[in-house]
């Protein structure tokens, strides 16, 4: 629970940021984010559906783990507060790689800059009081504190005003580009 649980669900987060990253940037090299830009979209609705996509593919991904484990007998306790963790946890770090890759506008250096930060972000959660990996082990053994309901909490706060900031900084992106 300690360590196989918290890898099998975060795991899809990260690679969902990683995709999120490449979604934009590949648009951006190849210049059909400027063709998808004539539609009658604008460019925050593109993104959004990109990133939606993203972060929406984690938290399935996640679920199909829990699953298998059941099957194997492997009990997990508190499924719904573990899937809206990693959906919060998909929405941040999928934040991060389009805003990356939208600045960046380079795939190598959007790509390596979201690998880094999103490690060092990781890592730098030693600092709060209850690391994201103790929040999933305990929501899964079913021994959650207050603490740790605060922690999934936090994260969907975090992931919506991540997600509000992500949506003016791009809104803009594409007013200065018209």
């Amino acid at each position: 629970y300690t360590i196989l649980l918290p890898l099998l669900l975060f795991l899809p987060p990260f690679i969902s940021g990683s995709v999120a990253v490449d979604a934009i940037t590949e648009e951006i090299e190849r210049g059909t984010l400027d063709l998808l830009r004539v539609a009658p979209v604008d460019l925050v609705d593109i993104v959004d559906g990109k990133a939606a996509a993203m972060a929406a593919l984690a938290p399935v991904q996640a679920l199909m783990w829990i699953v298998l484990l059941s099957f194997n007998g492997i009990n997990v306790s508190h499924v719904p507060l573990l899937l809206v963790t990693v959906g919060a946890m998909a929405a941040i770090v999928v934040v991060i790689g389009v805003t990356l890759g939208l600045v960046m506008g380079e795939r190598k250096s959007a790509q390596l800059l979201y690998s880094i930060g999103v490690l060092a972000l990781f890592a730098s959660a030693v600092f709060l009081p209850e690391h994201p990996a103790t929040t999933v082990a305990k929501l899964a053994v079913d021994s959650p504190t207050l603490l740790t309901y605060g922690h999934v909490g936090g994260a969907v706060l975090l992931a919506g005003v991540g997600y509000a900031v992500a949506r003016v900084y791009i809104g803009r992106v594409a007013a200065e580009s018209l």
